[in-house]
């Protein structure tokens, strides 16, 4: 029940498309200078959404990405799979597939319910929530880093 630093990135890129890119794509660039973070790395983080039809992407010197569909229509839990793969939702905390009490036991069970939980709670949180909850709280996604003193 852990989310990656990839997909934490998804989801700030993606709050930063909502906030900033309604007309024109927003390029890759100006998305990785705003969370600093490598260009090349953001860019793949972007194709997997793409792939997962929550961004398009346009090519070209105005070339960048808009949302493929509305942000109250993509979740969290969207988001994460697009970028990590599924989220399992029933496995063994040992990472024994051929356990032989896999079908009554009650450690299974509880960490199977509380993994069920978790995903329940970000599928009902959709990135139009995110944006806004983040400007209720006066926070801009992305906000420029500090600057490095020379």
């Amino acid at each position: 029940m852990q989310i990656s630093k990839s997909a934490g990135y998804a989801v700030h890129g993606l709050g930063y498309l909502i906030t900033r890119g309604k007309q024109e794509p927003i390029q890759i660039s100006q998305i990785a200078a705003e969370q600093d973070v490598s260009k090349t790395y953001l860019a793949k983080i972007f194709q997997q959404l793409s792939t997962a039809r929550i961004v398009v992407g346009h090519r070209g010197v105005t070339g960048g990405y808009l949302l493929a569909r509305d942000p109250s229509e993509i979740t969290l839990v969207d988001v994460i799979e697009a970028v990590d793969g599924p989220i399992i939702r029933r496995h063994c905390c040992l990472g024994m597939f051929g356990c032989p009490i896999k079908t009554s036991c009650a450690v299974l069970d509880a960490f199977s319910y509380a993994n069920q939980q978790f995903v329940d709670a970000l599928i009902n949180v959709t990135m139009q929530d995110m944006v806004d909850r983040m400007q209720k709280m006066g926070s801009a996604f992305l906000a420029p880093h500090a600057k490095k003193k020379k």
